[in-house]
């Protein structure tokens, strides 16, 4: 069963530099413990392939 979360974050671009905004539903299979935000930034890090301080999340919140 996926949990389903929303957020709202930038990711910080190498080429070509800039800062990119994102908001969605993300679908994970586990609950964040907490909503924390840096294991938030962790997991859209991954997807997205690039590294955890590129990352700031500005909302993220469990959709019911």
């Amino acid at each position: 069963m996926s949990i389903k979360y929303y957020t709202h974050f930038l990711m910080q671009e190498h080429s070509p530099r800039g800062v990119s905004e994102f908001r969605g539903i993300v679908e994970l299979n586990r609950v964040l413990v907490h909503d924390d935000l840096k294991e938030a930034a962790a997991v859209l890090a991954r997807n997205f392939e690039c590294d955890t301080r590129d990352i700031k999340v500005l909302q993220w919140s469990r959709l019911h």
